[in-house]
């Protein structure tokens, strides 16, 4: 049948920067991956999910804390059940990252979820692809990146058209498809003709006919200056008058004769 050899075939590479919800135990993690679908109206059945596990990281060499597992484990998802040449809305990838406890037993730690639409757009046939999704943890909060990469078969080309313009992730390019593009670029000619930005050091000499050139005003007119106010003289105070001569307030002293009282016949008489 058309849709017996339709496939995906995904590789679980590894995560890095996963942290535990203890910081004194170091992680052993494990993936597993299957078929979901958002749509509540959809149940899937197992045989459509088709779950798969990685095996458990155990390296202590490499990894001393867990955080950083490396599992390279190869997973294949017939996909042969889907509609033919119609765009599987509402299926994604759900990778679960798992805590391979032998006390608390395990324990999830992360999850990523990739629309299947988002692998399927643009895939050629047995052309592989690299790819990095965030990991979130179960309150929904960012927990390390996951790494992986997936090939697809027996889509044929009507997948490209439907899904056009809808892929989240992030293809690791070849070395030679990130080398910058050599183009020539070409620059804008100059007009003009005098590049200076400074003026000329000389102003053109005037105009023959003795009127203003238009490139230039008209010196400005004298301002007629204001006349002198003549100074006043300044103001002189007279002198005041000398003062009268000195008046005695008492009489000049009187004579050897000069009294009052007239001569007596006595005065003559001498004692």
């Amino acid at each position: 049948m058309e849709g017996e050899g339709r496939s995906i075939k995904v590789k679980v590479i590894s995560c890095r920067g996963v942290r535990a919800f203890n910081f004194f135990q170091k992680l052993t993690l494990y993936a597993t991956v299957s078929i979901q679908s958002d749509d509540p109206k959809r149940d899937l059945t197992e045989e459509q999910k088709q779950r798969q596990r990685t095996l458990t990281h155990r390296d202590p060499g490499a990894d001393a804390d867990g955080s950083n597992p490396d599992w390279n484990h190869h997973v294949r998802f017939r996909l042969g059940w889907l509609p033919p040449h119609s765009a599987p809305d509402h299926l994604f990838l759900r990778f679960e990252f798992r805590h391979d406890g032998l006390i608390l037993g395990d324990k999830l730690i992360g999850e990523t979820r990739v629309p299947l639409a988002d692998l399927l757009r643009d895939a050629a046939d047995s052309a592989h692809r690299f790819v990095s999704y965030e990991v979130r943890s179960a309150e929904g909060k960012p927990n390390g990146i996951f790494n992986f990469s997936y090939k697809v078969k027996g889509l044929g080309t009507h997948s490209s058209e439907i899904l056009r313009g809808r892929i989240s992730g992030y293809p690791v390019l070849a070395p030679e498809d990130c080398a910058p593009v050599q183009s020539h670029v070409q620059h804008p000619t100059c007009e003009i003709q005098n590049t200076s930005c400074y003026p000329a050091l000389y102003p053109p000499p005037p105009p023959s006919n003795g009127g203003y050139s238009c490139c230039y005003p008209p010196p400005p007119q004298p301002q007629p200056q204001p006349q002198p106010q003549p100074q006043q003289p300044a103001m002189a105070y007279p002198y005041p008058p000398p003062l009268p001569p000195e008046v005695h307030a008492y009489p000049p002293p009187f004579g050897p004769s000069a009294h009052h009282w007239p001569p007596g016949p006595c005065c003559d008489r001498r004692w």
